[in-house]
């Protein structure tokens, strides 16, 4: 009989085999064959916002270092209030998306507070698709946020 318990610390030489037998024998995990303990060089990117020596806005893409999601890259965006309505945000994302295509990055994702209108224009604005709802995904000041989960296919 199988049981299910919570993984012991010194279980990790047995977890990197497991990982590595799922690897050989299935398509439908991230890493390839021979890939754990070989991974890709990091190839994620920012660019920042920069009024006069401040810096007022910033944008992280985060890339996996697996070969099948490679060409994949998740964004955060963030742009100081002062700044906001003045096109920085745009000026971030139009770079962090020319950048992604320049790189042969297939892929953009994100998500963005329901509620966070201005945002969610701005990103469907510049080719970013709904593709799903996570409920109650975040908790602000004790309430529970859905968040919209967004994506751009960048290859042309």
């Amino acid at each position: 009989m199988t049981t299910i318990r919570p993984s012991a610390g010194a279980e990790g030489d047995a977890l990197a085999e497991l990982r590595r037998a799922l690897d050989a024998e299935t398509t439908f995990m991230l890493a390839e064959p021979g890939e754990r303990g070989h991974e890709l060089p990091d190839q994620s990117y920012r660019f920042v916002a920069d009024d006069g020596g401040r810096l007022v806005g910033v944008i992280d893409v985060f890339s996996l270092r697996w070969r099948r999601a490679r060409g994949r890259g998740a964004i955060v965006l963030g742009v100081q209030a002062s700044h906001q309505g003045k096109g920085v945000g745009r000026g971030l994302l139009d770079a962090a998306i020319a950048e992604a295509r320049r790189r042969g990055m297939w892929r953009l994702e994100l998500s963005v507070m329901s509620h966070n209108q201005a945002a969610l224009r701005l990103y469907e604005a510049r080719g970013f698709e709904v593709e799903g709802l996570r409920r109650s995904s975040v908790c602000v000041d004790g309430a529970f946020v859905d968040e919209y989960y967004m994506g751009l296919v960048c290859h042309e």
